[in-house]
């Protein structure tokens, strides 16, 4: 409302304890009547949001006390690094106090260690609660999840598989849910049968990204199974996951096994033990890898029946030691060195992917068999990377940066007559470019820098220079100008 307060923050006040105190004081309302966002960070002393008013007012029928949150207009709330916040309002429980936060519509929870309860929230559409050594469980979460369309959620280590019981309990349908992001979920992949019960609910859910989960060693397929919607699946730092099949004596995903049917985005960070992801759907359009050890020594795409390694080696084996219960991930990585992205036996490559990421993988040493369809291949931090294998006929975009051992790239890619951006950065060892009469017609883009190995620019590329819209080369190039084909 003009003129009233609609937006509080209060930032790194260590010695704030307490707000002023609000007694009952008769015919007055909340004492923050128009905020609507609230932001409380860092805060170390705080113990509690203000007392809920307790409101008096006289009538025929005598006297009537009401309790009123004092924040009744609030939609958004962030509370961060309160290290001794560990209540909402003083008179919540009280009874006849109304719904704490009428309005409430977004709250994030973040490192508030002390905090084991979450107020009434009737309108709640985004929640979350994160940070090492939270307590507030999955059940005291539970009554708000069935109205959100996002959920952040770090689980408490507290939870144990009778939470799954009271949970399940609470939730018989399918939820609105489309976003949830899980931390330390090794619950939710148990394998008590309540804990794919509550998948179910989540079949609605269009992105989903899962950290630090230890419980995570193969492809959940029959989670998976249930997530009929999701399209973006991220899973990071789940140092445990090898992306085998729960199949002892198979080579591969059986078909209809491995990620969600229609998938379209799937980034994997952190997971250092991983060697395998079977049955990639068709209908993937990006895939990102980084970060997946020091053992990972190739990338090869293909079919899932049948993958040979660059080298002619023969067919690559699973490592079944990770298929032993118990044994651990970085057991497997030990003798694994080739990550298989395999694509379902109906199709031959990827018709859909079109954007391909691959950084900090240090040991990585090869990429084989890259799927025609890619418009934009970016790989970075990569020193090891010797050889890039494939077509690539479409590439509309091809940055590479501290490659430091790639000498060519002529066999992966192929006329270029639709590239528009090329960024190399870094990469000391690359000694020449493709050239060819259609190449780099379309580029608008061009980056060269600290590529000490490339001496000279190939004609097609020459011929171009004073056509981009954007151009960044080292000094030495500016030299192997000629008279630019688009003068014509």
């Amino acid at each position: 409302m003009p003129g009233g307060l609609g937006h509080l923050t209060l930032v790194e006040m260590p010695k704030f304890e307490a707000w002023l105190d609000t007694d009952v004081v008769q015919g007055e309302g909340p004492i923050f009547p128009e905020v609507e966002e609230l932001e409380i960070r860092a805060c170390g002393s705080l113990t509690a949001l203000p007392k809920a008013a307790s409101v008096i007012t006289e009538s025929s029928g005598g006297v009537d006390t009401k309790f009123r949150s004092a924040f009744p207009a609030l939609r958004n709330m962030t509370l961060r690094y309160l290290n001794m916040f560990d209540r909402w309002e003083a008179a919540e429980g009280t009874p006849g106090e109304e719904v704490t936060f009428p309005l409430l519509e977004d709250l994030e929870i973040i490192a508030c260690p002390k905090l084991t309860g979450l107020p009434e929230t009737p309108r709640l559409g985004k929640l979350a609660i994160e940070g090492g050594g939270q307590q507030i469980s999955l059940q005291a979460a539970s009554r708000c999840i069935p109205s959100l369309s996002s959920l952040r959620l770090d689980v408490s280590p507290d939870d144990t598989e009778t939470t799954l019981l009271h949970v399940k309990q609470k939730w018989d349908h399918e939820l609105p849910l489309a976003a949830m992001r899980l931390t330390r979920c090794d619950l939710l992949f148990s394998s008590h049968p309540d804990a794919l019960a509550l998948w179910t609910c989540f079949a609605r859910l269009v992105d989903l990204t899962i950290l630090n989960c230890d419980a995570l060693v193969y492809w959940p397929e029959n989670v998976f199974q249930v997530l009929v919607s999701l399209r973006r699946l991220s899973i990071w730092s789940c140092s445990k996951l090898t992306g085998h099949t729960q199949a002892s004596d198979r080579q591969s995903a059986p078909e209809g096994g491995g990620l969600p049917p229609r998938l379209e985005s799937l980034q994997i960070s952190g997971c250092t033990s991983l060697v395998e992801v079977p049955n990639l759907p068709a209908s993937l359009k990006t895939l990102e890898i980084a970060v997946c050890g020091d053992n990972l020594k190739s990338i090869i795409f293909g079919q899932h029946e049948y993958v040979m390694p660059v080298g002619g080696e023969g067919v690559v084996q699973p490592d079944t030691s990770s298929l032993i219960p118990g044994s651990s991930g970085s057991e497997a990585t030990a003798s694994t060195a080739v990550l298989k992205l395999s694509s379902a036996a109906n199709h031959r490559s990827l018709p859909c992917l079109e954007s391909l990421f691959i950084g900090c993988c240090f040991r990585l040493s090869e990429v084989a068999n890259l799927p025609p369809s890619i418009k934009t291949l970016d790989i970075f931090g990569c020193g090891n990377l010797q050889s890039l294998l494939g077509k690539l006929d479409v590439v509309q975009k091809l940055n590479i940066t501290s490659c430091r051992r790639l000498e060519s790239l002529e066999s992966c890619v192929g006329e270029l007559r639709s590239l528009e951006e090329l960024r190399l950065l870094h990469c000391r060892s690359l000694v020449s470019l493709p050239d060819g009469p259609q190449a780099y017609s379309s580029l608008r883009v061009l980056q060269i820098q600290d590529c000490d190995g490339i001496k000279l620019l190939p004609r097609s590329l020459r011929s171009r220079l004073d056509c981009l819209e954007e151009k960044h080369l080292d000094a030495r190039y500016e030299g192997n100008l000629q008279f630019p084909a688009c003068f014509f």
